[in-house]
């Protein structure tokens, strides 16, 4: 016996946990307090005569009504209660999982038999020999007898005997009215319960039709009439009444009201001609700017559906999105024609400006429905394929019209339009200062990137109204305590796509008392947001309330049959009205699981969420969490299957997790994989770049023997979260900081990560780590500024960034850096030069991709000066003489191309084999085009050579530099630039001999900088050979690491007498 009630109770105490019943509360004050309540005749009489039945005793059938009850107030499927019996509580743990009440009846007396038997045992003193907590619990049962003083912590006990239920609750946990919404809700279970034994308790309905009728009255939503207008048409009236009041600012551009419907019309006249119209879909591939938000309200005009396309997402996500919307045409600005390269229907937006102002085009007048379709976005899908929710313009001009009011936005209002094109709230910070006579003012992306710059912007522009997720929100206020200034036109703050915490708030209103913050939910299935809490001071209390449903939506709270639960229990959120969109565009699938009829409703359609909630007794919405494994990072909802899917297309991938690491801004993605031979994590992080939108590639990988599995056979991913602090790298050694410098930066690490400082290393790199812009952004302000975000870039691991930040790092050898291991036979030494605005990192994929091939590696870290060509080549030919290993390979890359031709003449001056040259992304040109280049080069600001950078490299951070970095990158290009420029024509104007080293021209058929024959490089060498790779774009080196690699040693294999 004594073995049995051990193993019983040490079970139930390494279970740990409480169930914590649902709040509902007009007080705070915490005292005890009575409540009685007669049963209903008869009912005493009917449970003993089920109880007899069963024979079983009467306790059980009120042990599983009791238990039915909590799990309803906690929403636990396994609850864990108080049972008072001879003078002492007990803990006892019911399963309400897949259950008649006979069978919860009877799982209730099972439990009581146990707690007869294993009652005199001393839990407490096992708790202690096992450290762990006691066994906690809220609510406490007993019936009839004499059951003690309850335990502290109790805050609801329920005795039933004599033909009464006695609730004695903690003041400030229930008051009195949910008191006996409790009472009713036991009464209803107990009546259920002897009624239908054989059915299923779950089905059972506990809430009286008073509390169903206040849900949907009070707390579900009010209606909104509708204009019977769509969203471009009040646009069109706007244009209408003041042609020429501004409509919408980017940078330096501007348009009025006429001048952008003009603008619209032209491309909406288009679409129409072409026979485009009801309900097709058109993608809209650009860059935000002013002809981004043309061609959005061109769709709506025409009749068709917006599909916004991001130009760098990967082509295969592009192919998706495309196929799964049946999309057959694309307006695109030169952004997006890259993108779509291989789309056929595009149509060039620049090539689409309208005529003079004296040539009005008229307004298409297509006539639009308001239950007509109007725009698709694009959310990651647990399937591996994204999911397109497909909205109408009813729904979008509900939307529209609740930010118009709570958000204050009128006739003059300015509106900040942040959020990346593929974020649905960017289409209301796009529209919605159309409706009202406002002004839309498009941030660059680089500004967003770069919080200071864009808290200067705020002020500049004097922005009204902003919409921030709350991880950005926190990085402007970090950024606004640093170096405060005014924002004296800002009044109304959103925040979105991320919970709100209560101390952000307190930070914000400590900072800005007078700037309400609005706190905003809702799903892009559901036409955005559905809820706004608008908030004018700080909360007291852990969680900030999502708010109130906003006109025309309307938010329901229910269980897993789609039923109201208990007022303040947790459930799913579902939306419902005018704000639920079709479904999911051509997938009907996926559209029926999530796309579901109210039971209580005919015709009435529901769209589940999938999110957690509860209604508060001030009669708005909590936002409890995710339902499934879906989350948000960053603002951005992702399906955590759609990852795990990807990951498990890797070639020699067998299995594969994805967990969520760190918490609240600071979370990111992991991701676990197991395979026969342990895959290098760059080569199943670069698969993953190829298929997946960069915010779901995981920041961190790890890599393990095999999965841990739960009993049931499924991947246990708590035991995977801890194993995952240990796990090990593929040919990765860490070892911990040395200095004062790296220890510092080892904590700030782990500070902005999320993560323990001992599980930084001294060699980690910091997005490996899990690193994001955003996250390393907070690292700039964590250091007060004295590192830069491309000093991150450039210097990624903590012993790097170290001497970076303080300022200790020895004095450069020269201007030589070794790449490879050196762990080879190496039997030549590869010399690389980096293109305008570029260093030796760019050369890092390609050493790894050459590792093995016996290749010494080394780039060279062009110096800071003005040095010309023939300089600086001089130099670098003596420090290449000094090298161990001969003979020599050169490598170019774009103006890097000049440095290496001359400093390969300057070698072989001086004697030394070179075997060959190779110029990578590169055309000799004519004297004219070098020209314009020099010209070009000089015209371009520090923003406009940063962003080019950006835009041809793929890196997307160089945007995200301040000042000062943007500043050292743009001059470090211009240097570079117009030193190859000069090379060159001077090399045309007055030729050299040419150079006895054959010379292997790599280029990029995508390449639009090098349209032409790489024969010309005979100006250099009479021996040319020509290698084009199918794609790669102009900086191939880093984008296809692994085709460079393969050129160099298939040539330099011909060198040597290897082929």
């Amino acid at each position: 016996m004594q073995d049995g009630a051990r193993e019983h109770w040490q079970a139930l105490l390494q279970r740990g946990g409480s169930t914590a019943i649902a709040r509902w509360r007009t007080t705070t004050e915490s005292t005890g307090t009575n409540h009685e309540f007669d049963l209903p005749a008869g009912l005493t009489n009917t449970i003993d005569k089920l109880a007899a039945g069963l024979r079983l005793p009467a306790d059980a059938v009120l042990l599983a009504a009791h238990a039915k009850v909590v799990g309803s107030l906690s929403g636990e499927d396994e609850v864990c209660l108080g049972h008072g019996s001879h003078g002492r509580v007990l803990p006892c743990l019911l399963d309400l999982r897949e259950a008649s009440w006979r069978q919860l009846i009877e799982r209730a007396a099972d439990a009581l038999a146990r707690l007869a038997d294993y009652g005199e045992y001393p839990i407490d003193a096992l708790a202690a020999e096992l450290d762990v907590p006691p066994v906690s619990f809220e609510t406490v049962a007993d019936f009839g007898a004499d059951a003690g003083t309850a335990p502290h912590g109790v805050v609801l006990r329920v005795r039933i005997g004599r033909g009464r239920l006695t609730l004695w609750c903690r003041t400030d946990v229930v008051d009195a009215v949910y008191a006996a919404r409790i009472a009713g809700y036991h009464i209803a279970a107990l009546t259920t319960a002897c009624t239908t034994p054989d059915a299923d308790h779950r089905e059972s309905f506990l809430l009286s039709a008073d509390e169903i009728r206040f849900q949907d009255a009070e707390l579900a939503g009010t209606a909104r009439a509708l204009p019977d207008l769509r969203v471009h048409q009040l646009f069109e009236q706007r244009v209408r009444s003041h042609p020429d009041k501004v409509a919408a600012v980017f940078e330096d551009q501007s348009l009025t009201y006429g001048e952008l419907n003009r603008r619209a019309n032209r491309i909406a006249t288009v679409l129409v001609e072409r026979g485009f119209e009801h309900e097709d879909v058109v993608a809209v591939c650009t860059e935000r700017h002013l002809d981004w938000m043309a061609a959005v309200l061109a769709v709506f005009k025409a009749g068709c559906v917006y599909l916004p396309i991001e130009p760098h997402l990967p082509s295969t996500r592009v192919a998706a999105m495309l196929s799964r919307a049946g999309c057959r045409i694309a307006l695109a600005d030169r952004a997006g024609q890259r993108a779509l390269d291989q789309f056929a229907a595009v149509v060039a937006l620049h090539d689409l400006r309208p005529g003079p102002d004296g040539e009005p085009e008229a307004d298409p007048g297509v006539p639009v429905a308001a239950d007509q379709a109007a725009y698709i976005y694009f959310t990651s899908g647990s399937t591996g394929e994204p999911k397109g929710a497909l909205c109408q313009h009813d729904g979008m001009l509900n939307h529209l019209l609740a930010k118009i009011d709570d958000l204050g936005i009128g006739d003059g209002t300015r509106v900040a339009q942040n959020a990346p094109q593929g974020f649905d709230i960017s289409l209301w910070q796009l529209v919605v200062g159309l409706l009202t006579g406002g002004t839309t003012v498009l941030i660059p992306q680089q500004v967003v990137h770069d919080v200071a710059r864009f808290a200067d912007e705020l002020a500049a522009s004097r922005i009204e109204v902003l919409q921030l997720v709350p991880s950005y929100l926190d990085l402007l206020l970090t950024e606004l305590a640093r170096r405060p200034r005014q924002l004296p036109a800002l009044r109304m703050v959103s925040a979105t796509g991320e919970t709100l915490k209560p101390e952000l708030v307190r930070r914000w209103f400590d900072q800005f008392p007078e700037i309400r913050l609005v706190n905003a939910y809702g799903a892009t299935e559901a036409s955005d947001d559905t809820t706004h809490e608008v908030l004018d001071r700080a909360i007291d209390g852990p969680r900030v309330a999502v708010g109130r449903p906003v006109p025309g939506a309307r938010v329901h709270v229910v269980d897993e049959n789609l039923r109201p639960v208990p007022l303040g229990a947790p459930g799913e959120i579902v939306f419902s009205g005018v704000c639920v969109g079709r479904g999911y565009i051509n997938d009907e699938q996926r559209t029926r699981l999530a796309f579901v009829e109210d039971p209580r409703v005919p015709g009435n359609r529901f769209y589940r969420s999938g999110d957690f909630g509860r209604w508060t007794p001030t009669g708005t919405l909590d936002f409890l969490g995710r339902k499934d494994h879906q989350v948000k990072i960053r603002g951005f909802r992702i399906e955590i299957g759609e990852i795990e899917d990807h990951l498990l297309r890797v070639q020699g991938v067998r299995e594969a997790a994805v967990l969520v690491g760190g918490r609240g801004e600071n979370r990111s993605l992991v991701a676990c994989y197991c395979s026969p031979p342990a895959l290098p994590v760059d080569s199943v992080r670069a698969a993953l770049a190829d298929a997946l939108p960069d915010y779901m590639v995981p920041g961190q990988f790890f890599w393990l023997d095999t999965l841990p599995l739960t009993v049931n056979g499924k991947i246990d991913r708590k035991a995977l979260t801890e194993l995952t602090i240990g796990a090990h790298r593929p040919r990765r050694a860490v070892s911990a900081p040395r200095t004062p410098a790296e220890r510092r930066l080892a904590l700030a690490w782990a500070t902005v990560l999320g993560t323990a400082a001992e599980h930084v290393g001294r060699d980690h790199v910091f997005f490996d780590l899990g690193g994001t812009s955003l996250s390393a952004l907070r690292l700039v302000a964590e250091l007060g500024g004295e590192i830069s975000l491309a000093d991150i870039v450039r210097h990624p691991t903590v012993a790097d960034l170290a001497l970076v930040l303080d300022r200790s790092a020895p004095a450069s050898a020269g201007l030589l850096h070794r790449l490879d291991s050196g762990a080879d036979q190496e039997y030549a030494t590869l010399v690389c030069f980096p293109y305008s605005g570029g260093n030796t990192v760019n050369y890092l994929p390609l050493a790894k991709a050459l590792d093995g091939q016996g290749l010494a590696v080394y780039a060279v870290q062009p110096p800071d000066s003005q040095a010309e060509v023939r300089t600086l080549a001089g130099i670098i030919a003596k420090e290449i003489a000094e090298l161990p290993v001969k003979p020599l390979l050169l490598w170019g890359h774009s103006s890097g191309s000049a440095h290496a031709v001359e400093t390969a003449r300057a070698l072989r001056e001086r004697g030394y084999e070179v075997r060959r040259i190779y110029v990578g992304a590169q055309l000799p040109g004519d004297v004219e085009g070098r020209r314009r280049s020099l010209a070009q080069t000089a015209r371009l600001s520090d923003a406009e050579v940063v962003a080019e950078l950006g835009a041809q490299s793929g890196h997307d951070e160089l945007t995200a530099l301040n000042g000062r970095a943007r500043r050292a990158i743009a001059a470090a290009y211009r240097r570079d630039s117009t030193a190859a420029d000069r090379y060159f024509l001077e090399l045309m104007e007055n030729p050299l001999p040419q150079l006895d080293v054959p010379i292997s021209v790599v280029l990029a058929a995508d390449d639009d900088g090098t349209d032409g024959d790489g024969h010309t490089w005979r100006i250099v060498s009479g021996r040319v050979d020509v290698h084009e790779l199918p794609e790669g774009g102009h900086y191939f080196l880093t984008s296809k690491p692994a085709e460079v690699a393969a050129v160099i040693t298939a040539t330099s294999a011909l060198d040597r007498g290897d082929g």
